[in-house]
């Protein structure tokens, strides 16, 4: 076996009898493509290496990700838990679930996520999806009216079959009870995050025509001290919600897309809460302006559609919930919303010049107001009052 590529990247898992343990097959050729598959601002919580295994039976194309393992966000990571919570999900949950869709949906099928390979405490290998044709879009402009109606059919069938699951074998999501922000060990240190996010965001509305924006402002204010605590809340499963197995960081990053068909990928924050999560999340991060203003109810109403088709097809013994449930469920977890604007979506669309440092925030020094893109800004115009709407200003 020969390992051709960059010979200055040091990978000590990378000899022949590690990747010969991932196929069960003689290789012949390992060939390091790249690393780092995401630039900065699009991939904090991994690194990531791109290889071509070749074998007697083929080239095999994967990625190896590996955890971070240097600065405040590797030791942050680490007492988090989120890399053994995504690779349960590859190793056994993702699997369940798609075994009992491809025997439901039979020719209709397509698997949720790329194919799984191996993982062990410091990585985990899977399927590279580029060389199929599958990208990752461009996180400041956004998906399409085609491409977002193809992610709502695969989350309706994502939660579909984790209601199946659950109700077939609930200690299969022991390890997903736990939100990425209830975390313990990391409970004060989203606390000194969140606090700096509102900070600034509050920083940059106050710049903004008081005829419009004060209202905000004040109910920012009001809100600050307690944002985390009220995010956290959200988040947390309620017994009374429709809860599934949610994907927890549903946004365009995290999902490859081919045409119509789309993988998600990147399962560290996969949570056993209210499926509004994954909604809010990806509406107010990761779709082009125009599906948000013209479309949001058609996209809820794709969800609804392919979420009960789903169930049905799998033989949930779960009632099949209204599209007006699954509004009022929007509605009342909409401060998940707020969370996904004021802080996910002014980092997830910004420019990778403009200085964000996750470390940084950490420590409590709070982002400029120069994270924030014109694309950003009109996020905000567009959710806000969708947000007072829904009553979420109101509750104190």
């Amino acid at each position: 076996m020969s390992v051709n590529g960059n010979s200055k990247v040091i990978l000590p898992w990378l000899d022949e009898e590690n990747v010969k343990s991932w196929f069960r097959t003689p290789i012949k050729e390992i060939r390091y493509l790249k690393t780092q598959a995401a630039g900065k601002g699009d991939n904090y919580l991994s690194n990531l290496h791109r290889l071509l295994v070749r074998t007697p039976g083929g080239d095999e194309h994967i990625v190896v990700k590996c955890r971070v393992d240097e600065g405040p966000i590797a030791q942050f990571l680490l007492e988090s838990g989120i890399y053994s919570k995504e690779h349960r999900m590859y190793q056994s949950t993702l699997a369940r679930m798609e075994k009992m869709l491809s025997e439901a949906l039979q020719d209709d099928f397509e698997p949720l996520s790329p194919k799984f390979y191996y993982c062990c405490d410091e990585f985990l290998v899977i399927e590279d999806l580029s060389p199929r044709g599958y990208k990752m879009e461009d996180r400041q402009k956004g998906l399409d009216l085609t491409q977002s109606m193809s992610v709502m059919k695969v989350l309706g069938r994502l939660h579909a079959a984790s209601i199946k699951l659950h109700e077939l074998d609930p200690n299969e999501y022991k390890e997903y009870h736990v939100n990425f922000f209830s975390e313990p060990s990391t409970f004060s240190i989203w606390e000194t995050c969140f606090k700096g996010w509102m900070e600034t965001f509050i920083e940059e509305l106050e710049t903004w025509p008081a005829y419009e924006w004060s209202y905000y402002v004040e109910k920012l204010r009001r809100l600050h001290p307690n944002f985390h605590k009220k995010v956290d809340e959200t988040t947390r499963r309620n017994d009374s919600d429709f809860n599934v197995l949610a994907h927890g960081d549903c946004w365009i990053n995290n999902m490859m897309l081919n045409g119509a068909s789309v993988r998600l990928v990147d399962f560290q924050s996969a949570n056993f809460t209210s499926f509004a999560i994954d909604l809010h999340k990806f509406l107010t991060t990761s779709v082009q302006m125009e599906v948000r203003w013209k479309h949001t109810d058609t996209l809820i109403q794709e969800y609804h559609k392919s979420l009960c088709s789903t169930m049905a097809a799998v033989k949930c013994e779960r009632k099949l919930p209204t599209l007006e449930e699954i509004n009022e469920e929007m509605a009342r977890k909409a401060m998940y919303g707020l969370f996904g604007i004021v802080c996910a979506a002014a980092v997830m669309t910004a420019a990778p010049n403009t200085g964000f440092d996750l470390g940084e925030l950490m420590k409590g020094n709070k982002p400029s107001t120069r994270i924030y893109s014109e694309y950003f800004r009109e996020i905000v115009k567009w959710g806000f009052p969708l947000l007072k709407d829904m009553g979420i200003f109101d509750r104190e």
